[in-house]
């Protein structure tokens, strides 16, 4: 039994060294699996910091204390990207299409208001974009009454008395971006492990491994724990960028680094798998993206999977994504995002690791029994 248990680890550790020395041989295919992950989450990063904020032109023909006062309330509603221009430079911008509103402070804003006499605020919209639209179209108003609050504190009747859950506010960017390092571990780790495995098959080596006198649950923790060190560059690039480079620091190491490590061996389960299936690696980067890219839109992603739509709540909880998400919620903001809780996400994590890795055993093993020349 001894002797059994070290030939295993003996076949586990030189399948994992061979995948290891096999990638670094095809350094483009593997700088193209490191690339692909921190390409993911750049992309979808740059996304939302063009899309968070409505592009606004400001035309200040009053320049009085209050005017200034009401620019900054709208500084403050993170709505708007402001820009001060004359009224002539607004219109030209407005065609140009470069900014979805021009506000206009009017003349005698302040006089009117220390008279209390009502002012009205041209707000022209460019309604082309709905969501740019509802986003003028809400924070305008908020935009007065936080100038209210502040200016005029004794003329607000009714006041709204916030009593925050969290101990401080976390930004759109800040969230999405812990939601991008899980999928950008899932798009990698299946990239890397479905390219080994696809490649076994590509050049025949396949038949060798798997008329060797070894299990196929040897051969495939191998493959896992090679994928496993080739993705750990990308992960370790990827975390590198969140928190050196935007400055997102979790709160709980622990769980980022366990956790990453749980996720990594699930999704290279899943890409040993796909690779076994389509047999060419050709096919397992579109394939990975296929997969990732609409998984991504419906595990909470943007905000918490319950608060959305109840069917899709549902559906989503079937991936390990969803938990993923909610996971590194926890390891970075203390944030639960689940029903469960992150004791009951991790537990549920760790079966859907499992179960990976034994449909990526035994499709290995049908390989075997059908023939792999099949």
């Amino acid at each position: 039994m001894k002797i059994n248990l070290i030939y295993s680890l003996y076949v586990i550790l030189a399948i994992a060294l061979k995948d290891i020395r096999t990638s670094f041989t095809e350094q483009a295919f593997m700088i193209t699996n490191i690339i692909i992950p921190v390409n993911f989450l750049l992309f979808f990063l740059l996304f939302a910091l063009t899309g968070g904020q409505a592009p606004t032109a400001v035309v200040l023909e009053e320049h009085g204390p209050y005017a200034e006062q009401f620019v900054a309330a709208m500084m403050k509603s993170h709505s708007f990207i402001i820009h001060e221009t004359t009224s002539i430079e607004a219109q030209n911008l407005m065609r140009q299409g470069q900014i979805v509103a021009i506000v206009t402070i009017p003349l005698n804003f302040d006089d009117a208001l220390r008279k209390g006499h009502q002012v009205l605020l041209p707000v022209m919209i460019n309604n082309l974009n709905v969501d740019f639209t509802d986003d003028i179209r809400r924070a305008v108003p908020l935009a007065i009454t936080s100038f209210y609050e502040d200016t005029f504190p004794n003329q607000v009747v009714v006041r709204a008395n916030e009593q925050d859950t969290n101990i401080h506010d976390t930004d759109y960017v800040q969230y999405l971006v812990v939601s991008l390092m899980v999928v950008s571990v899932m798009l990698g780790g299946m990239i890397q492990a479905g390219a080994n495995a696809a490649r076994e098959y590509e050049k025949l080596t396949i038949k060798e491994l798997l008329l060797a006198p070894t299990s196929p649950w040897t051969i495939q923790i191998g493959k896992i724990l090679g994928a496993l060190v080739l993705n750990s560059f990308a992960v370790i690039l990827v975390i590198i960028v969140i928190v050196v480079l935007i400055g997102i620091w979790p709160l709980h190491w622990d769980e980022l680094i366990g956790f990453s490590l749980l996720l990594m061996i699930t999704f290279a389960a899943l890409g040993s798998f796909i690779g076994t299936m389509v047999r060419r690696r050709q096919a397992v980067i579109p394939l990975s993206i296929g997969l990732t890219i609409p998984v991504f839109f419906i595990s909470g992603a943007f905000g918490p999977a319950i608060w959305g739509d109840k069917s899709i709540a549902i559906i989503t909880q079937f991936q390990p994504v969803y938990y993923g998400i909610a996971i590194f919620q926890h390891a970075f903001h203390n944030f639960t995002t689940t029903s469960t809780g992150p004791t009951v996400d991790g537990v549920i994590l760790v079966g859907f690791a499992v179960i990976m890795v034994l449909t990526s055993t035994i499709a290995l093993g049908r390989s075997r029994n059908k023939g792999v020349m099949n």
